[in-house]
């Protein structure tokens, strides 16, 4: 099963890097018809919506995102072989997304949402270049810890958890386009419907779900571009077929957007994370 869904993510990686290529062939090329021109400026500065991130597992951002701000997943130390049933899907259980195309230039920064309840499960990710030489790690994160931004030359590399190594994906930096905006993009998990228990292990209350961010996105400085909701339940011994600390099989995904600076979105970003129900 791990074997299959592996090579899906390798046969869905190379497509999704091969159409980056026939953009990137595509709009090099210059046109006489302004109309033309316009559109394919227009496809070429859209962010990819949650339907399609969640659908196709990947991320091909435009040249107006400076940041990508790469989501740890809640239960991503799960191992993939048998406890599949515990992650909030079986689409990006890891990270949102699991494959990443990027203009040169953007930075890379992964935030951790990971929650620790009963065991504490830091995450240390590595980037290793084509030659498997590592070019980047995160160091120990904690539970909504974000990693020290890096830009990597072009080129494709693959990306895995120091420990929990089924924790896997991939990012493609563009040869064809540089970053030329200031924005900050990223995903985030959110349960769709409040939950009728919102509190931990220890007694703290989160009151994360659709509704609420969708209140304190906007009033954080963070736009949310596109929403999309799934349902996951898939743990045929659970109540309600769905893992316990997830506390709900109802979930949306949400992409979103800022133009603060960076330092000042990831602190925002922590408090959001916590405040999420997932525990």
């Amino acid at each position: 099963m791990t074997i299959f869904a592996i090579a899906n993510s390798s046969a869905l990686f190379s497509s999704v890097v091969f159409a980056q290529n026939i953009v990137n062939s595509n709009t090099s090329q210059t046109s006489s018809n302004s109309s033309s021109a316009s559109s394919t400026n227009t496809k070429q500065d859209t962010i990819p919506t949650a339907e399609s991130v969640y659908q196709s597992q990947s991320m091909i951002l435009p040249p107006s995102v400076r940041t990508f701000i790469w989501y740890v997943v809640n239960e991503a130390h799960e191992n993939s072989a048998n406890e599949r049933h515990k992650y909030v899907s079986d689409n990006n259980p890891i990270y949102i997304p699991t494959n990443l195309v990027v203009p040169q230039g953007t930075a890379i920064t992964f935030l951790d949402a990971d929650a620790p309840w009963d065991t504490p499960h830091p995450h240390t990710i590595n980037i290793m270049d084509s030659s498997g030489n590592m070019v980047y790690t995160t160091g120990k994160m904690d539970y909504t810890n974000s990693s020290t931004p890096k830009v990597l030359p072009a080129g494709k590399y693959s990306v895995m958890d120091s420990k929990y190594t089924w924790m896997k994906g991939n990012i493609t930096v563009s040869s064809n386009q540089k970053s030329t905006g200031n924005l900050a993009v990223g995903g985030f998990y959110a349960p769709t419907n409040q939950v009728a228990n919102n509190k931990d292990n220890d007694g703290g209350v989160h009151s994360g779900w659709l509704d609420y961010y969708k209140t304190e996105f906007p009033k954080n400085g963070f736009k949310i571009l596109t929403e999309h909701n799934f349902h996951y339940a898939t743990c045929k011994y659970c109540p309600g077929g769905f893992w316990p600390d997830q506390k709900t099989a109802d979930h949306t995904l949400l992409i979103y957007s800022t133009d603060q600076p960076i330092s000042v979105a990831l602190a925002k970003l922590a408090k959001m994370v916590w405040n999420n129900v997932y525990i």
